[in-house]
């Protein structure tokens, strides 16, 4: 028996799938199973299962998987997708012994799913095992809420989980995934802009949290730009981030900003930015080179801003 035939009944094609080109054959021959890429040339890479599990050409995502890793390493290759854009990966570990590893992105965190490819697609037409690893129930949710996915897209949570979100349907939606891969490693690895020179300790902008700004992708294609402002936190946000920001020149709709209380956890609210900082120009103790320095708000005074601007 093939070793994809229960696969396929768990997981049949969906949609238009694509066939590799010689190329790409060759350039993965004697580097990811043989199995594999026989199924590649006998299917093609697209939706499996509605999307459930994408099968992928590894370059599509590559280049941020690879930063996700901290450097490219040839002997790790992404070759599938679950229908939440975590990727699961062939690794290389000696000349005889290999494995299949899942990085979660949301999480930003591996763990290996099987210690051969054989095992690994044995695993995935285990449901009790398959049922968890590619979140089956929150998935059929999913499918209901936004309906089917296209080659490209995979569901996601919005506001990200590391802004507070929860795993639940009430925060998912779907786009583009190399786009939402690569918003989610900006949002987990801020890049904060540092001086050469010492911080001055009577300065209080040198202790000052800088706002970084995290993109989205919203559901008719649309982006918005979302800043974070945290209870206690003293914090520095720039006065027009339109200005200052742009992604690869795409027009950005909506800028916003979210109240985060760091005791509970979770988001208490969210304006659109311009309102939200003109509403917090009571707190403002310093302007320099187009920002302003926020002192850290307690969480009721938080609560106050967001009730009178949106009485505005």
């Amino acid at each position: 028996m093939n070793l994809f035939d229960d696969f396929l009944q768990k997981y049949p094609p969906t949609g238009q799938l694509q066939k590799p080109s010689e190329e790409v054959l060759n350039q993965f021959r004697n580097r990811l199973p043989a199995e594999l890429l026989e199924f590649w040339q006998a299917y093609g890479f697209g939706n499996y299962g509605n999307g459930l599990l994408k099968v992928i050409d590894p370059n599509d995502y590559a280049d941020y998987f690879y930063v996700w890793l901290g450097g490219e390493n040839p002997t790790r290759i992404p070759i599938m997708l679950t229908g939440f854009g975590n990727i699961l990966y062939y690794r290389k570990l000696t000349d005889s012994v290999s494995d299949i590893a899942l990085l979660d992105i949301h999480h930003r965190c591996t763990d290996v799913c099987a210690y051969s490819f054989g095992e690994f697609i044995q695993l995935l037409t285990d449901d009790e095992a398959a049922g968890p690893l590619l979140d089956k129930t929150l998935f059929g949710q999913a499918l209901e809420k936004c309906g089917s996915l296209a080659g490209n897209e995979v569901f996601f949570f919005v506001p990200a989980l590391a802004l507070g979100g929860s795993e639940s349907i009430a925060s998912v939606d779907k786009g583009d995934a190399v786009v939402h891969q690569c918003l989610l490693f900006d949002l987990l690895n801020p890049q904060d802009d540092e001086d050469d020179e010492e911080a001055d300790e009577n300065n209080p902008w040198s202790d000052a949290y800088v706002a970084q700004p995290h993109v989205f992708e919203r559901e008719d294609g649309s982006l918005m730009v979302n800043f974070t402002l945290t209870d206690t936190v003293d914090t520095v946000l720039p006065e027009a981030p339109e200005k200052l920001y742009a992604v690869e020149g795409n027009k950005i709709d909506l800028w916003l900003l979210t109240f985060f209380s760091y005791d509970d956890k979770q988001n208490i609210g969210m304006l659109e930015y311009h309102i939200a900082l003109q509403a917090l120009r009571p707190y403002v103790v310093d302007e320099a080179d187009d920002h302003v320095l926020l002192r850290g708000l307690s969480l009721e005074e938080m609560k106050q801003v967001l009730a009178q601007a949106k009485q505005v």
